[in-house]
């Protein structure tokens, strides 16, 4: 079995941290009998001039951070080097870029990550009107992190076809496996059917998750949410993970959660009856690196309606787990869309069943961990386990095909 040192210049064992996926992976890995060496969170932090200049940059209306400045980077890896002094491991494994770039060459090192820097920049908010001197860092930390590792993991074609063709990655050592559901990940197919066929048709349960209200279209699910009920259909809207504008808690029909953290007992449980109850995982994200909720969706047999834009469709299967409408699709088409699936009561039992049948194929964190151990074998010269297999990416010009 590998000995993997597990770097992270965060806290990878918080599931807090990066919507749970670094603390996911090593819990998977421990699970899986592997030898972990945590090299994490790391003391190194961005230096006052950093601190300074980002805001300078914030008052020219400019966005800047220290995170990918070379100092730090090289100071990430000198620590690294500190403590992991004196232990013997087979590869290095990263749940993000930064912390690599800077590694020296002894051993074999892997990281994945849900986007490159290239598919960010004007996509999120924080990715807008960034300084140049941010970009030209940012390019040269995902170039170096690219070309340091022996393979890079990415959980959808378009982050990977994005290392291949604009960073000129050789496609061969990039390989895409979706992520895995953080929460719900050990629900039961048995657990799933009683689910599926306690959700009553008198009325449409809607789940809206997410932070960000503005890029996840919460405005939008609002208003599709009108148009059916204008049309006569019984709505209930649940509102978790983010504060939407205060007119919206005097609505009957929504209903504000606000933050549920999984990790506390009594928020997880409130968090797990929306998703058992709920007719539809509904967030057409103006802007989606993957979308770790969607896979969470299918963890408990829920259809995911969203949009066709970054890695959503890596992770929902139009008509396979959900339904994905193109990102200038409006109110109307939404609702058309959801009052067809719902007045199907048959067609949508079985898309509630294939939804959880893609939690149980390909979006769970055992199958991630398994094709990354292959690879890792295959790359520290083990060979790679029977069946685990990882899609490489595409090449340019070829269809994208990772499932």
């Amino acid at each position: 079995m590998l000995k993997i040192a597990y770097v992270y210049q965060h806290d990878a064992a918080n599931p807090a941290v990066q919507s749970g996926r670094p603390a996911s992976i090593f819990r998977q890995l421990t699970r899986d009998g592997v030898r972990l060496l945590p090299v994490f969170p790391m003391q190194m932090r961005q230096s006052r001039s950093s601190v300074l200049k980002k805001a300078a940059y914030r008052l020219a209306g400019r966005y800047y951070r220290g995170d990918r400045e070379p100092a730090y980077l090289a100071g990430l890896a000198a620590e690294f080097e500190r403590r992991i002094a004196g232990n013997d491991y087979d590869m290095v494994f990263c749940p993000g870029s930064e912390a690599i770039s800077s590694l020296p060459n002894d051993r074999p090192v892997a990281f994945c990550a849900d986007a490159t820097f290239e598919n960010m920049l004007g996509y999120y908010d924080d990715f807008c009107r960034v300084s140049r001197e941010y970009q030209r860092q940012g390019h040269q930390q995902e170039a170096n992190a690219l070309a340091r590792a022996s393979f890079a993991i990415y959980p959808s074609a378009w982050a990977a076809r994005s290392a291949t063709d604009y960073y000129g990655t050789n496609p061969g050592k990039v390989f895409v496996i979706p992520f895995g559901a953080n929460f719900g990940a050990g629900n039961l197919r048995q657990d799933a059917q009683p689910w599926i066929e306690a959700r009553s048709f008198e009325c449409m349960n809607l789940l809206f998750v997410g932070r960000s209200w503005k890029r996840k279209g919460g405005d939008l699910v609002v208003e599709t949410a009108r148009r059916l009920v204008g049309r006569g259909i019984a709505v209930r809207l649940d509102i978790v993970g983010c504060e939407p504008p205060s007119a919206l808690r005097r609505v009957p029909w929504i209903h504000v959660h606000g933050a549920l953290n999984p990790a506390v007992l009594a928020s997880a449980a409130r968090l797990a009856v929306l998703f058992q109850k709920t007719h539809f995982l509904f967030v057409p994200s103006r802007a989606e690196a993957y979308g770790m909720t969607f896979a969470e969706a299918s963890a408990f047999a829920v259809p995911s309606i969203s949009t066709s834009t970054g890695g959503i469709p890596a992770v929902v299967t139009e008509g396979v787990n959900g339904h994905l409408l193109p990102l200038e699709a409006g109110p109307i088409e939404y609702a058309n869309l959801l009052s067809g699936l719902f007045e199907d009561r048959d067609g949508y039992r079985r898309l509630c069943a294939a939804a959880f049948g893609e939690f149980e194929s390909r979006l769970n964190w055992r199958q991630f961990c398994s094709k990354l151990l292959a690879l890792g074998n295959l790359y520290c010269g083990g060979g790679a386990a029977p069946g685990a297999a990882a899609a490489p990416a595409a090449r340019k010009g070829d269809p994208a095909h990772a499932r």
